[in-house]
């Protein structure tokens, strides 16, 4: 799979206060260092689609489970107020590379998932973020499954040959 232009990082919910700081619900795992001054943000709509804007942070702080951004040329709530409900996101350049074992959630989607006897279970249609973890939704011949992204179930993630090798305990496909 081709690695998109953006990541999103954040999803905006609203202006807080009245000097134009917003507030940004982080979907990333290292917050602290993704909202840092200087950081250049593109703004996503809805959609996860590129609006051609891009913001520059000047000053971040965390604010209870999201972060307050302050960005460069928003001094009034108003000029905060046109970011409500959109997503900002990183250029893929400025992405930091990945651990071994790690993965970003747009490298799963499309990938096969198989036991460890390649017994096929079908494709990853999305990834979704639940508090206990990541959940494949994987889209079978006959139906779809919600299949923990967990270190217990997945046993081998092969990112060339675009497959997941899981090894799924007795009757856990036949729920």
């Amino acid at each position: 799979m081709e690695r998109p232009a953006h990541l999103v990082v954040g999803l905006v919910k609203k202006p807080h206060g009245i000097k134009g700081e917003i507030v940004v619900y982080p979907v990333t795992d290292d917050p602290e260092a993704t909202f840092r001054a200087g950081r250049v943000l593109a703004v996503m709509d809805r959609e996860g689609q590129p609006t051609g804007r891009e913001v520059v942070i000047v000053r971040a702080r965390q604010f209870h489970r999201a972060w307050l951004l302050h960005l460069e040329g928003f001094e009034e709530r108003e000029d905060a107020d046109g970011l409500r409900e959109s997503y900002v996101a990183l250029r893929a350049e400025d992405v930091k590379d990945l651990a071994p074992g790690e993965f970003y959630f747009h490298e799963l989607v499309g990938m096969q998932v198989v036991t460890g006897q390649r017994d096929a279970v079908g494709e990853v249609a999305e990834v979704i973020e639940a508090p206990q973890g990541p959940l494949l939704l994987v889209r079978g011949p006959e139906k779809e499954r919600l299949v923990p992204f967990a270190p217990w179930l997945v046993t081998r993630v092969d990112r060339a040959g675009r497959q997941i090798e899981i090894a799924p305990p007795p009757g856990f496909l036949e729920v």
